[in-house]
Formats: C-alpha cells, structure tokens, sequence
C-alpha cells in the first residue's frame, strides 16, 4: 500500500496511524516518525516503532519543555516553509552545544531531524517530525523532496483525523442530553467548544460564557470552575491525583450544581483530539429515581444505605435524611461512612456526582 493511502486509511481507523508511520519510515529513509500536539505535547505523542522509549524520555525527563527546536521549527515554518530541518534552525556550534542535542538527543543516539505542522486548531498544533540517527547525514535536499511529495495527503489526513474526533466528542455532548445530564466540551486553551441544551438551562445567574470561557459573578464558584477546567486541560503528562475532578457550584436559595470534571483521553487519537475535556452537570433538586439494583451489585449496598443514598441524591442533609425515616443522626452517619468506604468516595459532593449515573432512566426512553 503507498504511504499516502496508508495515512487516508488511519484518518478513519486511528489504530492504524502506527503502521502508517511505520510505512512512512521506511519510505523516507528515517529510522523514526512522531506526530505530536504542542505546546508541550499537549495530549501527547503519536510514535512509529522504535520510538516509545524516546518519547517516553522526552516527556518524563522534561525536555518537552525545553524542546527549543520545536519552537523555532514551528516558527520556520510559519514563514512559508513547508519543512525544517537542524541545519535551517541551528548553526554548527549550537547543534553541539545546546543541551536538548548534547544530553537528549545524543543520549538517546538521535542526533538529525525534519519537521513540519500538519494542522492546527483549539489551542494545539499537531506536528509531524522524521527522525534519523546519529552517525547518519542530516536530511538534504533529495531528502526532504521525498516527504513533501507525500506531505499534502499527510496534512489532509491530519485534518481529516482532527474533524473526526471532535465530530466524535460533539456527539457525545448531545447524546448526554438524553441522560438528563448537563455536558459542555472544552478546547485545550479551556473555551466552550460546545453545550448542550441541558447545560445551557444552567447558564444565566449563576454561570456565565464570556469569550468563550466558563465565568460566575459569585467568587466563591469562580476559583471551582477554574480548577475543573484546569483538569481538563492538563498537559497528558502532568494529570495527577490531586486534580479537582468533582465539586459543588452554589446557588442562592437553591441545591447546588454537582459539576464532574472528565479530561478526553484516548491513545492513537489523542494527538487530534481538538477537544480536552467534558463538564457534566447535573441537579439534585431534580427528582430522580436511583437504580436501586445496579447500585446493589456494583457497590454491594444495603437496604439502608440504598435508601439513605436515594434521600442524599434528592439533596436531604443529614438531619433531614434522619427526621425523614425517624433514626438518629448518627445512625444516618454511620450509614454514609459505610457507603463512602464502599464506593470509594471521600465527600458527599463526590457522592452525589457518582450517584447522579445511577439514576432509573426508563421514563426518558
């Protein structure tokens, strides 16, 4: 199969991007390809054999961060050039000098390169760069004529690619709606992408869109939907435990809005993912009937706790949960501390955001 069939064929079955790359290797006259999103690998990295390890040490040792020549490639590039190599970007001093060719690349034994921006959009740039040895010749002219003969299908199927998965996550959005949950997708520079008509209910008050970007007049909510966009938008490098994945938006004289926090994350799409991340909303006040059975098998949930789950969902406190079935409060805590431990979650928001995905939802079939 020629390299650019091969591209076309992986813009639609993302698995096949690697055997793509693969292809193009050989066909280049490289001993390795890499698609990337940038800045600083965004939602990581797109290797052909051969390159895991390079990409891996790229990200985890923080050159992604110094990469100085992906910078001034892009840069050459904007110019009207199609491509950019070591020798366009450095002078001979520098390419022994600098610290991303004398501690990376000679230790990982690369040392040449040729690059190029294959498409670009919500707040990314996806890069194509081919790769050669040490102890080989840097890309020339013959070279480089070889990958711009193949370049434009490459680019085509790197858009292509990109419409496919944001088409995707705009789909998901809208399926959301007949879940009765409120979803709004976000870019990687944490812009309204799109919502949908459950979540554009809840903007108004208390929520706001202003240059595209989630806002609230209330400060005690602004520094929360600050910290569930930054979740989403977190290079794929530094997502970690301590991200704010779930929280509580108040509302005067009203339940807040429970918002979940979900960072988009696939492998071999990834790199095209336009989208970073979704916000689910949902509101306890709406009543819903929880799914007693799943929740009995997935979490093994007694009656009791089954029920006292049902009433926190309805947004009932603790006294009122009590007062409503004639126990102590301290019973109705014993039951919660037994329900968190089982379902492994720490707080009653956290609570709430996971019980909202158990609700019975046969009335809206």
């Amino acid at each position: 199969m020629p390299v650019t069939e091969a591209f076309y064929e992986a813009a639609i079955i993302p698995e096949l991007w690697k055997e793509a790359l693969n292809q193009a290797t050989e066909a280049w006259g490289a001993d390795g390809i890499i698609v990337s999103s940038y800045p600083e690998c965004l939602s990581g990295y797109l290797p052909s054999d051969g390159m895991e390890e390079f990409c891996s040490r790229f990200v985890s040792q923080g050159w992604h961060k110094q990469d100085i020549r992906a910078v001034r490639g892009l840069a050459f590039v904007r110019k009207g050039n199609e491509l950019a190599t070591d020798l366009d970007l450095f002078t001979p001093d520098e390419l022994k000098q600098l610290p991303f060719y004398r501690d990376f690349l000679d230790s990982m034994g690369f040392n040449w390169f040729a690059g190029g921006l294959l498409a670009e959009g919500g707040g990314s740039q996806i890069t194509l760069s081919v790769h050669r040895k040490a102890g080989r010749d840097p890309f020339l002219q013959a070279d480089l004529a070889r990958i711009q003969r193949d370049l434009p299908h490459v680019k085509r199927a790197a858009r292509l690619a990109a419409k496919a998965r944001i088409s995707y996550a705009e789909g998901l959005v809208d399926s959301l709606e007949r879940l009765a949950c409120g979803a709004i997708l976000i870019d990687w520079l944490g812009r309204v992408i799109r919502m949908n008509k459950k979540a554009e209910g809840y903007v108004g008050s208390h929520i706001e869109v202003t240059s595209s970007r989630l806002r609230s007049r209330h400060r005690e909510n602004r520094k929360t939907l600050q910290e569930l966009v930054a979740t989403c938008t977190q290079p794929l490098g530094e997502r970690g435990e301590k991200s704010i994945t779930s929280a509580l938006l108040h509302r005067p004289n009203e339940l807040p809005l429970v918002v979940h926090a979900h960072p988009i994350v696939r492998k071999a799409s990834d790199v095209f993912q336009g989208a970073s991340g979704l916000l689910l909303l949902s509101d306890p006040a709406e009543q819903r009937i929880l799914d007693a059975r799943a929740l009995q098998q997935m979490f093994q949930l007694t009656p009791s706790e089954i029920r006292i789950s049902a009433e926190l969902a309805k947004g009932l406190d603790t006294q009122q949960i009590a007062s409503e079935h004639g126990i102590g409060a301290n019973t109705v805590r014993y039951h919660l501390k037994s329900i968190f431990a089982k379902t492994s979650t720490h707080h009653q928001a956290q609570l709430v955001s996971l019980l909202s995905r158990f609700s019975d939802l046969s009335d809206l079939n």
